[in-house]
C-alpha cells in the first residue's frame, strides 16, 4: 500500500501504554491490556486509515468487514483465523453501483442480505447484499434537514426495516450571536420508502447557554435486540441515554475523569483559520467518543479521551490519554481501562475480550509496515 493513498488528515497519534489501576468497589480486575499477537492483513490497495467497517456473523463465522474506498470493495475477515476471507466488488458506475461513500459516511452490517452504506455527499442510503448486489437506493435529498454527522462517520442504529440516525437542522450561512439552536433530533428512516419521523432528544445541561463545536454535538448511537432499547452517547454528557422512542430515556452515569468542563468556541481566536476553529476547539476539548455494545456478552463499551493543548495541536502532536469505561447490561460501571492512543479505527470483541487497534502511527508508519493491522485487547469482566 502506498503511503500517499493513507488519509494523511488523520495521521497525527502516538502508541498505547499498558497501565495496571484499579477502582473503587471492585472485587475483580479485569486483565490490563494485553500484548498478546494479534493481527490482520491489509493488501496493497487498502489504506490503514478507514472507518468503513463493522463486525458481523457470516456462516456461523465472527467476521470484520471493512470497505475499500480506493477499490471500491468490501473485504471480509475471519476473525478466528485472522485471514481476509473474500473481496466483494461493486461496480463504480451503473445501476448496481456504490457512489460517493466520502466524507461523511457511513456502514452498517446487519446481515449478508442487508449491508447498509451511508453516503452523506450524495444524500443516499445504499441497500446491498454480500454478492455485490445493490438492490435499493434511498434519498434523502428533497428533506428539510439533514442526516448523519460532521463527523466523518455518521453512526446508524437498525431495528426492524429502519434505520436511527441523528438529524442535522441545516443553519444561517451566517449564526447571529442571538441564534437560537434547533434541539436534537433523531431520524427513524423506512428503508423500503425514505419516510421518516422525528423523536426529540435535546442537549444535555452541559450544553446549555455555551458555544460548543458542532463537531462534540455529534451523538453516538448504539441499538441492544435483547432489550429493545438504543443507547446514545453525547460527547460532553457524563450520562448516558437509553430510550425506546415511546417513552422519556433514562439516563445512567457513565463518566470518565477525563472529560472537564467544556473550552467554549471564540470566534475571534486567529491561531488557527476560521475554517479550522470547530476542529481546533473539538480537539482542546475532552469528550466521550464511542459507545459500543457486544451482544454475546451483553456489555457496553464507552471510550472517553482527553483534550490536548494548544500547542500539542499546532505541533500536530495528538497523543491523549483515554479511557475504556465497561458497564454491564444493567448500566453499572464494570470497570475503567486507562490506556494512551491514537483513534480508534477498528474493534471487536472476541473469546470474552475486547480488541482494538494499535497505535497505527507508531505501529505501521514509524515502523514501515503496511501491510498489517496489531491490536491490543483487554479481558472483560462478565457477571
Amino acid at each position: 500500500m502506498k503511503l500517499r493513498n493513507i488519509l494523511i488528515f488523520f495521521i497525527f497519534f502516538y502508541g498505547c501504554k499498558t497501565p495496571d489501576e484499579k477502582i473503587n468497589n471492585e472485587e475483580e480486575q479485569p486483565s490490563v491490556i494485553e500484548e498478546k499477537s494479534y493481527k490482520l492483513p491489509l493488501d496493497s490497495e487498502t489504506s490503514l486509515y478507514n472507518r468503513l467497517n463493522d463486525v458481523g456473523d457470516i456462516d456461523g463465522q465472527e467476521s470484520l468487514l471493512l470497505f475499500n474506498q480506493n477499490a471500491n470493495t468490501l473485504q471480509v475477515y475471519d476473525l478466528g483465523s485472522e485471514t481476509l476471507k473474500d473481496k466483494i466488488k461493486f461496480p463504480w458506475e451503473g445501476p448496481n453501483s456504490l457512489q460517493g461513500i466520502m466524507f461523511p459516511y457511513g456502514f452498517h452490517y446487519i446481515n449478508p442480505d442487508s449491508l447498509i452504506f451511508y453516503s452523506g455527499m450524495f444524500k443516499i442510503i445504499y441497500l446491498a447484499n454480500l454478492n455485490g448486489e445493490v438492490y435499493n437506493e434511498i434519498s434523502l435529498s428533497d428533506h428539510s434537514n439533514g442526516f448523519g454527522s460532521v463527523l466523518p462517520r455518521s453512526p446508524i442504529a437498525y431495528k426492524d426495516g429502519n434505520v436511527y440516525m441523528q438529524s442535522l437542522p441545516r443553519l444561517p450561512v451566517q449564526i447571529p450571536e442571538d441564534y437560537i439552536y434547533p434541539s436534537n433530533k433523531i431520524s427513524k428512516i423506512n428503508l423500503d420508502n425514505g419516510t421518516y419521523e422525528e423523536f426529540e432528544l435535546d442537549f444535555p445541561e452541559i450544553y446549555d447557554s455555551k458555544v460548543i463545536s458542532q463537531q462534540l454535538k455529534m451523538i453516538d448511537i448504539v441499538y441492544n435486540s435483547k432489550a429493545d432499547k438504543f443507547v446514545i452517547s453525547f460527547p460532553l454528557s457524563d450520562e448516558i441515554y437509553v430510550t425506546d422512542f415511546k417513552s422519556e430515556p433514562q439516563t445512567y452515569l457513565a463518566n470518565s475523569d477525563l472529560v472537564v468542563d467544556p473550552i467554549e468556541t471564540n470566534k475571534n481566536n486567529t491561531i488557527v483559520s476560521e475554517s479550522s476553529l470547530g476542529n481546533f476547539y473539538y480537539w482542546m476539548n475532552s469528550s466521550y467518543d464511542k459507545i459500543i455494545y457486544d451482544s454475546e456478552n451483553d456489555v457496553y463499551i464507552r471510550q472517553a479521551r482527553a483534550g490536548l493543548s494548544e500547542q500539542q495541536y499546532l505541533n500536530k502532536e495528538f497523543k491523549s490519554k483515554k479511557e475504556l469505561i465497561i458497564l454491564n447490561s444493567d448500566f453499572n460501571i464494570i470497570n475503567k481501562i486507562p490506556y494512551e492512543s491514537a483513534e480508534m479505527y477498528y474493534y471487536f470483541f472476541k473469546d470474552e475480550r475486547f480488541f482494538w487497534n494499535k497505535n497505527i502511527q507508531e505501529f505501521n508508519l514509524q515502523a514501515g509496515v503496511e501491510d498489517t493491522l496489531f491490536f491490543d485487547s483487554v479481558k472483560l469482566k462478565i457477571n
